[in-house]
């Protein structure tokens, strides 16, 4: 299907672009910890590693702008059928978020061209009005993607079709017109964006959303905020780590070390605050809202006991694993009941109506059971992958907290455990290569449980785009041409060459700052 061709090309794009999003969150705490070294010391030497991670993250930024206006304009192309939820939903986070972009831009070229030119508390002061923005920039779009996850503001009505789903807060919608638009796709066989562009439609089913910023007091998405922005900023900070940890190990130079330690004693905080604390509250969270993906990630075909695991999930450890059994069997409680049955109950005649020339009675006989059944047995297809890929999560997130743990405790004196920190070090290389290979392990240990766990978080959700509410085929886009291979070639082309160019761009202002400065000019014709 259509759905299943395009959705690995939009995965694509999202992870390039939240590989450039990683590094605005966690660059401006590294430049900021050396301008606050500068500031307190004095030391040419941090200044001179600001100014380069300061070039890293202006090319930064403007790849990661490239990548958000491709993932939004495949958004709106590849996925039309989303305009219903940014029209209603998404609309006020993605105006706030227009605005808080637009002075990300503002306060970055500021911070630019006045640093070292201003007294360091103003540079300081500059880039944390910028990153206060980027940060909220952040946790704008997280409250969207996450009500994606967990549809706040619907209230029951994904568990009238799911009974194992929990209510997702207030009624904040016009049911009958919300399921109006569901039963009118089903039975046309076409994505919503094919009925929604119905010249005049708006106007004849009028406003199906009464609180317009319903979506962002989820505390699904709070928790979601919190686990995605420190952990998108952890990835910026260990590849600084690694970076510099790489130019001590090839010249030894000491004044390396003064960079990396305050780096290091950040990341080990953070990694604290993100992986027992923030990580405990996300799995309570997926527990309550998302029951199907809490079993695929507990491999629960069966429904179990373990008391580790749900005291952590359910602060209860003699409360059961809910597996697949138990969600089918809850699938039960509709009897008989069809479409047609809540069709006739919600008085969909009207709106239905107002949808065009649209038959109905081809889905009308669907049972509500059945359609439960169907949808939890895809759903159970992804086990393996979601198992698999939520502890290989675990497993890395687990090494770079050890990594981080040494690192800190090498540059942190603590009774016994910096001596132990140093043998560490020590014995995997000495002080040069133990360094960079427990930096290495960090970049490991906060980018693979951060692709993995995007990866859990997203195809967990399946089959639906919005949990328990539209699938993929309802907003996919009917254009054929989207799905040619001429197409595809082209777009992923261009996503592989715009990435993987401004990767190397990054690293040659990294490490090679002419020579970067000599390619701009020969591509814009300069010489």
């Amino acid at each position: 299907m259509d759905e299943y061709v395009l959705m690995p090309l939009s995965a694509l794009g999202v992870y390039f672009h939240g590989v450039f999003v990683s590094l605005t969150f966690g660059l401006p705490v590294a430049i900021g910890a050396m301008l606050w070294k500068w500031w307190r010391s004095g030391e040419v030497i941090y200044l001179r590693a600001a100014r380069i991670m300061t070039a890293v993250l202006a090319v930064n930024f403007a790849l990661g702008a490239i990548f958000g206006t491709l993932v939004e304009f495949g958004l709106v192309q590849v996925w039309p059928g989303v305009n219903l939820a940014i029209a209603t939903f998404a609309f006020t986070p993605l105006v706030l978020e227009l605005i808080a972009f637009s002075n990300e831009v503002a306060f970055l070229i500021l911070f630019i061209v006045t640093l070292g030119k201003v007294r360091p508390p103003v540079s300081l002061a500059i880039l944390a009005v910028y990153a206060g923005f980027a940060y909220f920039s952040g946790v704008l779009i997280t409250a969207v993607n996450t009500w994606m996850q967990a549809p706040w503001g619907t209230g029951p009505l994904a568990q009238a079709l799911y009974p194992f789903m929990p209510e997702y807060g207030p009624l904040a919608i016009d049911v009958p017109k919300i399921v109006a638009l569901k039963v009118a796709a089903l039975a046309a066989g076409h994505p919503i964006s094919i009925l929604v562009q119905q010249p005049g439609l708006s106007g004849k089913v009028g406003v199906v959303l009464t609180d317009h910023a319903v979506a962002m007091y989820s505390p699904y998405a709070l928790v979601s905020i919190f686990h995605n922005i420190i952990g998108a900023t952890l990835i910026g900070l260990a590849v600084a780590l690694a970076g510099w940890s790489y130019r001590y190990f090839k010249t030894g130079d000491g004044k390396y070390l003064k960079i990396i330690t305050p780096i290091a004693t950040i990341f080990a905080v953070l990694f604290v605050i993100q992986a027992p604390i923030v990580a405990h509250f996300m799995g309570e969270a997926v527990a309550k809202y998302n029951p199907t993906k809490f079993a695929l990630i507990e491999g629960a075909k069966e429904t179990y006991y373990n008391p580790l695991i749900a005291w952590l999930a359910y602060g209860d450890p003699n409360h059961p694993i809910v597996g697949f059994d138990r969600l089918y069997a809850s699938c039960e409680k509709h009897g008989d009941t069809t479409l047609g049955d809540v069709a006739a109950a919600l008085g969909l005649g009207e709106y239905l109506s107002q949808l065009g020339d649209v038959d109905v009675s081809n889905v009308a006989a669907l049972k509500l059971r059945d359609l439960c059944v169907s949808d939890l047995q895809k759903a159970e297809s992804r086990m393996p992958l979601l198992h698999s890929a939520y502890y290989v999560k675990v497993t890395f997130a687990i090494l770079g907290g050890l990594a981080a743990a040494v690192l800190f405790f090498n540059f942190v004196k603590a009774p016994g455990l910096t001596a132990l920190a140093r043998k560490i070090v020590s014995a995997i290389g000495g002080e040069r290569r133990g360094l960079f290979l427990l930096a290495l392990l960090t970049v490991l240990g906060t980018v693979i449980p951060a692709v993995a766990g995007w990866a859990v978080r997203e195809i967990g959700r399946k089959p639906w785009s919005v949990y328990g509410l539209l699938y993929p085929s309802e907003l996919v886009t009917p254009v054929p041409y989207a799905t040619s291979p001429g197409f595809l070639a082209f777009a992923y082309l261009t996503i592989l060459a715009i990435g993987f160019g401004g990767l190397y761009a990054m690293y040659l202002v990294a490490t090679r700052e002419f020579k970067f400065l000599e390619l701009l000019k020969k591509g814009a014709g300069v010489g």
